[in-house]
């Protein structure tokens, strides 16, 4: 029986490294696919890619980093104390019936690929910002004000006012309270200070973690 048709090229197709056909199909460093070869896939291929699969079921794909051989700098070894610290407050959450729903509620409006854990983690690595410290309605006289403005990529837990007189002494100590608007707390004088100017007020901010920012008003 006589076969006709296009003759097949026997010859051995040329070899292309796994990266550059990644590559030739324009997958940028970490970039996500859905596709459903790789679904069920994680870990390494060769010395080339990683391949990691994300919470939300997607795909990532990058480089893969070999072994560093330079010392680490001074703020790389903050970065790797950071997140040792980090490791262990985020498993004391996962442990903790009161922070857990906190962090947990967090992640649910975040994203798919978040979890309570990793903003936990997170959480450790930003202490509380300072933005503002007004004294406009601090007179001196008991039950005057100071208000203070803090912010936090996650929560600000407390916010600390102390009052130094003039002479150098602190006259007073107390927790501000959190007011309606979630961002500004209101310090209460407990004590008559006689003579406001040259007085300082100092702030402390410190979130769930314990990072604390301090900040001071001359007045």
């Amino acid at each position: 029986m006589h076969h006709t048709g296009c003759a097949r090229d026997k010859r051995a197709a040329p070899f292309i490294p796994l990266y550059t056909f990644f590559t030739s199909l324009k997958f940028n460093t970490m970039a996500k696919s859905n596709a459903m070869i790789w679904r069920e896939t994680s870990g390494s291929v060769g010395k080339e890619l990683t391949i990691t699969k994300k919470r939300s079921g997607s795909i990532q794909i990058g480089k893969h980093r070999g072994a560093n051989t330079v010392d680490p700098t001074e703020k790389q070894l903050d970065v790797q104390s950071k997140f040792k610290m980090g490791t262990i407050y985020a498993k004391s959450v996962m442990a903790d019936p009161t922070l857990l729903p906190l962090y947990q509620e967090a992640a649910r409006k975040a994203n798919k690929d978040q979890s309570a854990y990793n903003l936990a983690l997170r959480d450790v690595f930003k202490a509380p910002e300072i933005r503002s410290i007004s004294a406009a309605k601090y007179t001196g006289a008991i039950g005057s004000t100071i208000a203070v403005r803090a912010i936090d990529d996650f929560k600000v837990a407390s916010v600390n006012v102390a009052i130094t007189n003039a002479a150098g002494v602190v006259i007073e100590q107390g927790d501000a309270l959190l007011q309606a608007n979630g961002l500004d707390w209101l310090y209460t004088a407990t004590v008559l200070n006689d003579v406001v100017q040259g007085s300082v007020i100092s702030v402390s901010a410190k979130d769930l973690p314990a990072n604390e920012t301090v900040a001071e008003l001359l007045l």
